[in-house]
């Protein structure tokens, strides 16, 4: 075949409604629904480059402000050659391709910003391109969570997206329920500390059920998935930030507390968390999320962005804020 070059743009999401633990290692099936908001300014350029020779299978990582590509080995690579042998098998595809494939970051990756999932949305949709298939949405996020990034799936339909748990691979799958420009939200990416976390995601995932508080958390989030549902339709922010802050401190309670235990607040962490509180006092609505890592994201309305903005930025625990509005999913550009 011809040497083909496919280039995918792919958000990150910052999750409202948190996943943790993992009913199904195997089909990467959550034990509960998620819910969350496309990132534009936190995304994954993705170019594959289709090889004729099949030996071929290299990846290239271009770290956040970096200006070179460094070739990547292990066990990033493993994964994403893992993945192309499911792709091909669950497809049924009789092609067979190697790739050159180059990854670029518009934000921190490995730092609770939800890099696995630009990544691996972003790879689904160009190995799909790359065998020549045409699949529904729903399909194409069900492959994506099959990635290994379970959320993923979240970053392949637009705007905001519900992840359904679903009973088995067929019916875990995310999709929309409010298009990009139902709420004018923004989402803060406090930047705390850019490095790489010690611990993965996927590899915490594995012990989130050793938690004495992992069961209770369960009951705790089919209430709090009724409530945020009806406060983001309502448009309520003061309620939908409660929540968030509710969920966010229950997910990082079972961390905390499981075998092994995970520490990803920091000092920072903890410091910040109370500016926001206090600064909230002084009537500008605005809330902390906080996905598996240290970094905070602050959920608020666009009319109170620039204010936001301006106070966190000035804070010393503060390396950088990015700020972000909703957007559409993961994109073939060329």
């Amino acid at each position: 075949m011809d040497e083909k070059k496919i280039t995918v743009k792919s958000p990150a999401n910052i999750a409202f409604i948190k996943y943790w633990g993992q009913k199904d290692e195997k089909e990467i099936i959550p034990y509960n629904d998620s819910f969350s908001m496309n990132l534009s300014h936190c995304f994954t350029m993705v170019t594959v480059e289709l090889q004729e020779d099949a030996v071929i299978q290299e990846l290239y990582i271009k770290d956040y402000k970096s200006t070179v590509f460094e070739r990547s080995t292990g066990e990033s690579l493993k994964r994403v050659i893992d993945f192309y042998s499911k792709v091909r098998s669950l497809l049924d595809a009789k092609a067979v391709f190697g790739f050159r494939i180059y990854s670029e970051n518009s934000f921190p990756k490995k730092a609770g910003i939800a890099s696995s999932a630009s990544f691996f949305s972003g790879l689904t949709r160009a190995f799909l391109k790359g065998f020549g298939m045409e699949l529904p949405e729903r399909q194409i996020s069900i492959l994506a969570r099959l990635s290994g990034s379970g959320s993923a799936c979240r970053s392949i339909p637009d705007g905001f997206c519900w992840w359904k748990k679903g009973k088995n691979s067929a019916t875990s799958y995310a999709e929309t329920i409010a298009p990009p420009d139902f709420w004018a939200l923004r989402d803060i990416v406090l930047i705390l500390s850019s490095r790489e976390k010690t611990v993965s995601s996927q590899e915490g995932h594995r012990y989130a059920k050793t938690s004495p508080f992992f069961f209770p958390r369960l009951k705790g989030i089919a209430r709090r998935t009724e409530s945020i549902r009806r406060a983001f339709f309502r448009k309520d922010l003061e309620e939908f930030g409660a929540i968030l802050e509710q969920e966010t401190i229950s997910l990082h309670t079972v961390m905390m507390t499981q075998s092994p235990p995970l520490y990803y607040w920091s000092g920072k962490t903890i410091e910040t968390i109370k500016k926001i509180v206090q600064f909230r006092k002084k009537g500008i609505p605005h809330y902390f999320t906080i996905d598996a890592g240290e970094n905070i994201h602050i959920i608020c309305e666009k009319k109170d962005e620039k204010r936001i903005a301006e106070y966190y930025k000035n804070q010393p625990e503060v390396e950088e804020i990015l700020i972000n509005y909703p957007v559409v999913g993961s994109r073939i550009l060329s």
